[in-house]
């Protein structure tokens, strides 16, 4: 009996001193399903799939969203790509249609019109037009309507652009949809070919990814406005490409029109958690860690922010950064600096981005992460991935002016590289020098304060080094 007692406590004490990150392994992930008409261009959010259908398992719906602040957003689809032609400039029709059939359902507030324009043509000539509006509402039903098409002499033609939309002013009313199915045309009642996807069956999922209990920019882009990122910046990744094979996070630079902009992602589900207690601080954990990748464009800087808080007041703020480039996977531990004798934290907030400031040099910067968790000392895994193990004798400490490292061994280092971090999270390069079998780094423009050392060698970073400067 008391070999198992003994054994229980030794596992308690082992789960004590750490605490893993919420779906830090991001083994976890989720979809905000959203589904792209097939065939048809849609570039607003609120162009919906319903299964509220009158003909099939699919409609085509079409939103109004209110705002007190702005014009609201609307919800429209068409056949033409103005932006690239050759895939999509209008649907092939054939026959001597006579007019314009659908079936809709609508519930549009005081104010607003829904409208169905569709322009047809020969061989690049005008031929015809149906210019149909409504509004109100159909009180839940179904209403099938046949509209009579406004020919220009001739009813032949080769190809139909089609408009559909939840409104006709800039600005709507208030909110309200637009349910479209079976659009299709009809000669005296016989229908005369259908067009693509005439009865909305056909849709794709292009909703946003991202890693459970964590947001990105990707979905509160999506969540916030009426369309997605210009480029992904999320991504779930798996196979020979992730860490241990399992999944993995990756957070890049994406192209916001013509311009790189940081991807970020953090731990929460509100839009405001990457800076207010997000998750739980169970103990005196003085370090973050986990292993990464990281792929940078030029000059760029990737950035770990992690704060936490007592009772709701900030109790430490910290800041890691990933300088230079690391293709295999690599160990990291990040301090995190408060004083705990005489706080003890509560909760905390974190989170990642690909660069760390505007000043962003290219579109690819990408850093690759797992195994996130708090520690009280780094304890990495026995894997065959790059590790935190480099040995370094630093002295004086406390220091005034310069640190030196005495080197343990005799091979001199490549792609040597000093940072020093305050108890802020403030990150600064020092300017290193040789001295015989040791490293000279100045350290005279810091200001008095306790701070931290991270030392990189080619690909390995060293465990902080606590220092003094007076």
């Amino acid at each position: 009996m008391r070999l198992i007692l003994t054994h229980i406590s030794i596992f308690i004490t082992l789960v004590c001193l750490s605490q893993t990150i919420p779906n830090g392994d991001f083994e976890s992930w989720e979809t905000r399903d959203h589904y792209k008409l097939e065939g048809w261009y849609s570039p607003t959010r609120n162009v919906e799939r319903t299964s509220d259908a009158k003909v099939g398992k699919y409609a085509l719906k079409l939103v109004n969203t209110y705002s007190a602040t702005s014009n609201g957003s609307t919800g429209y689809v068409t056949s033409i790509d103005y932006n690239n032609k050759q895939e999509l400039n209008g649907f092939a029709i054939s026959g001597e249609p006579l007019s314009l059939v659908f079936w809709s359902k609508h519930d549009l507030a005081l104010g607003d019109t829904a409208r169905a324009y569709v322009v047809f043509r020969e061989k690049g000539t005008y031929r015809g037009k149906v210019d149909f509006r409504f509004s109100g509402t159909t009180n839940g039903q179904f209403v099938k309507y046949s509209v009579p098409i406004e020919w220009n002499g001739i009813h032949t033609s080769d190809t139909a652009w089609i408009n559909l939309y939840s409104y006709i002013k800039n600005k709507v009313s208030g909110d309200g949809f637009v349910i479209f199915d079976d659009f299709h045309f009809e000669n005296i009642g016989k229908r005369t070919g259908d067009i693509v996807n005439h009865d909305f069956e056909d849709w794709d999922n292009i909703g946003v990814d991202y890693p459970s209990i964590w947001r990105s920019i990707d979905l509160l882009v999506y969540e916030n406005y009426t369309s997605f990122l210009a480029d992904q910046s999320i991504y779930q990744i798996k196979g020979k490409d992730a860490f241990r094979g399992g999944t993995s996070l990756l957070i890049k630079n994406y192209d916001n029109y013509g311009s790189p902009r940081s991807g970020y992602c953090y731990i929460g589900t509100e839009n405001n958690d990457y800076y207010t207690p997000s998750f739980p601080f169970t103990d005196t954990f003085k370090y973050l860690q986990g292993y990464y990748k990281y792929l940078p464009a030029g000059d760029d800087t990737a950035r770990i922010n992690f704060r936490a808080w007592q009772a709701g007041s900030s109790r430490s703020y910290n800041n890691f950064y990933f300088h230079e480039p690391v293709s295999e996977w690599t160990f990291f531990s990040m301090p995190i600096v408060y004083d705990p004798s005489r706080y003890q934290p509560d909760s905390a907030a974190l989170i990642i981005w690909s660069t760390s400031t505007d000043s962003i040099h290219g579109f690819n910067s990408s850093i690759y992460l797992d195994n996130l968790e708090l520690v009280m000392e780094p304890t990495p895994l026995k894997l065959s991935v790059q590790e935190n193990t480099l040995a370094y004798s630093v002295f004086p400490n406390p220091t005034k002016d310069f640190l030196y490292l005495d080197l343990l061994y005799k091979k001199k280092p490549e792609n040597f590289n000093c940072w020093a971090t305050n108890t802020l999270g403030q990150s600064s390069k020092l300017t290193t020098e040789d001295n015989f079998n040791s490293k000279r780094i100045d350290v005279s423009s810091l200001s008095p304060s306790v701070y931290f050392l991270t030392i990189q060698e080619g690909n390995t970073f060293s465990k902080p080094i606590k220092f003094i400067k007076q």
